[in-house]
């Protein structure tokens, strides 16, 4: 019944017409726009000659990227962020008498053991993440450290896997770079709470530091631009660490 049903069935033609929409006449400029348009082209003769002005967070003698100094209540990244010489209050003679019965020290102060790092970094946003790995070697080198092995992977979520892969070998320390950015969702967040715990318990796991020079989660293109040197804050905690941690009264 349903195949004579379906014979009796007259066969519908469709048609279909495409079309394409006229273009918009253009709009004659009007005098006030022209006048503008040369203004501004005229403002901006000249301005080529310029030198191109650094990135944010990065000088232009290739010395190491500096944060913007906006702290408060306390020197911008202390030991982390200078080369200057920077004077705690239990090292003044002023308070010195309070400590006389305690043994206060800084992790890594007066050893210059040898420490191999690894670092590993995330493809993502490649310019930024070249521009962090330079303020990472630069810091390995002030710090007579060794950078031996840089491991590039797709992303921040990638890293744990090689982390592991490194503290398991002879290197003294590994180094994680990335930027996490800000999305419409909450991906980022998921991703850099996951990876900031994993590497965490890696680090606990085998005994050796992991830095965590990752920009974000949630940071915005501008925020990550001042934010290079993270990487080398990264890197001389690290080696301070692995530094403490080769103290044979550690061990």
């Amino acid at each position: 019944m349903a195949c004579a049903s379906a014979a009796l069935v007259a066969p519908m033609r469709v048609s279909l017409r495409v079309t394409s929409a006229a273009p918009p006449a253009r709009r004659a400029l009007s005098k006030r726009t022209v006048v503008t348009t040369r203004a501004a082209a005229k403002a901006g003769q000249g301005k080529s000659d310029a030198k191109p002005k650094p990135p944010a967070g990065e000088s232009a003698n290739g010395e190491p990227a500096k944060l913007q100094q906006t702290y408060t209540f306390h020197t911008p990244g202390s030991v982390q962020e200078t080369d200057d010489v920077v004077v705690f209050a239990h090292q003044t003679d002023e308070e010195a008498s309070k400590w006389e019965n305690s043994h206060v020290s800084h992790v890594g102060e007066g050893n210059e053991f040898p420490v191999r790092v690894g670092v590993v970094i995330g493809e993502f946003h490649n310019r930024l993440m070249d521009r962090m790995l330079e303020d990472a070697r630069v810091a390995a080198v002030s710090m007579n450290a060794t950078l031996d092995e840089v491991v590039w992977v797709p992303g921040t979520y990638e890293a744990p896997l090689v982390v592991e892969k490194m503290l398991d070998s002879d290197l003294d320390a590994v180094v994680v770079l990335g930027y996490i950015e800000k999305g419409s969702t909450l991906h980022g967040q998921e991703m850099g709470a996951t990876c900031s715990l994993v590497l965490k318990q890696l680090e606990l796991e085998y005994s050796k530091p992991v830095g965590m020079g990752i920009i974000g989660p949630g940071a915005t293109a501008e925020q990550a631009e001042t934010r290079v040197a993270y990487a080398g804050n990264a890197m001389r905690a690290a080696i301070r660490m692995a530094r403490f941690l080769a103290k044979p009264e550690v061990q």
